[in-house]
């Protein structure tokens, strides 16, 4: 099993204007973050005093099962959150300091695809999947990374597909794997579909739809180290397609 770096980032030369504008998104994003941060801590912090006064009136308060299930999945759900959200940040750090590190190893790229779908049934019952996955398709990688770049593909779709079907596909021709995502959301203009894929950028206002604008870099950063691509095809107010494409040969 071996550790593979990921080569140095391109040097940008940096103007005025990049300058500011990177303060801008830098500053949007902070605001982004500690709202996202708050929401969850919010929601822990109010189930925590349910308990307390309850101990503090000394009562013993007997709820059903039903109940504290219910209770246990938002306390969850909430955790799961932040712990994303705080995860992203570190990897934005760990890819500006050239330090993010990929394991290289055989594993089952259609049972890691099956894992992801399983827990995002779990976050999102109520979201309509159609799902057409090849089985057995291998690949040689970090197993970790590529089920995060699933992963947040996945979130994307769900965040901006408007809680419409999505369709998820995984299939391989010769050497060459595909993963495409395909919502019926929002859409992407042709002019954010290059800045999508930047740090602290979004499409949609963060008003209308949650995140910080990270989910897309951190997965094009992962997938371009493994030396694939993502490749997005996209129409206003029709929805998006988000292609993942690896290549069995080009492994870190």
């Amino acid at each position: 099993m071996n550790f593979i770096k990921q080569s140095a980032l391109p040097k940008e030369g940096l103007s005025i204007e990049s300058l500011m504008e990177l303060l801008f998104y830098r500053e949007e994003f902070l605001t982004i973050a500690s709202h996202e941060l708050k929401t969850p801590l919010t929601a822990l912090k109010l189930h925590a005093q349910v308990f307390k006064r309850n101990s503090i009136k000394n009562t013993v308060t007997h709820y059903e099962k039903k109940q504290v299930d219910a209770l246990v999945e938002q306390m969850e759900s909430q955790a799961n959150r932040m712990g994303k959200l705080v995860d992203a940040m570190i990897d934005i750090s760990r890819i500006r300091s050239n330090q993010m590190h990929y394991l290289k190893e055989p594993f089952n790229l259609s049972e890691t695809v099956n894992s992801v779908l399983k827990h995002q049934f779990i976050e999102h019952p109520l979201q309509q999947f159609s799902v057409k996955l090849k089985e057995n398709i291998t690949f040689i990688g970090d197993k970790k990374r590529i089920e995060q770049v699933f992963s947040n593909v996945l979130d994307n779709a769900v965040k901006y597909g408007k809680k419409l079907p999505i369709e998820v596909k995984l299939t391989q021709r010769k050497e060459t794997i595909f993963f495409s995502v395909t919502d019926l959301g929002y859409g992407i203009s042709e002019k954010d579909k290059k800045r999508i894929f930047n740090y602290f950028q979004r499409a949609i206002p963060a008003s209308e739809v949650s995140g910080i604008g990270l989910g897309l870099f951190i997965a094009q950063e992962i997938v371009q180290a493994h030396g694939g691509e993502i490749l997005v095809k996209s129409d206003i107010a029709k929805g998006s397609t988000f292609k993942v494409v690896l290549k069995k040969g080009n492994a870190p």
